[in-house]
């Protein structure tokens, strides 16, 4: 019997920017390891991922933000 090697996530921390109010935020993601996932910050950032990422202010709960940083991966 063979042993099964498990696929965990790849954390990222994005450090975010609100459009709004320009008060700064981190949110946490983790990409699930699947064919072609991005694993460092440069695959992340030219992947569509990011496009299904969801922000909302806590400030002033605005929906606009920009990434000014990325960080984590796998190293």
């Amino acid at each position: 019997m063979g042993l099964a090697v498990t696929k965990s996530n790849v954390p990222f921390t994005l450090h975010i920017r609100c459009v709004n109010c320009y008060r700064e935020s981190v949110k946490c993601i983790e990409v699930p390891v699947v064919d072609d996932a991005p694993l460092d910050t440069d695959e992340l950032m030219e992947s569509a991922y990011l496009d299904g990422v969801r922000y909302r202010c806590g400030s002033c709960e605005g929906l606009a933000g920009q990434i000014f940083g990325i960080s984590g991966g796998m190293r």
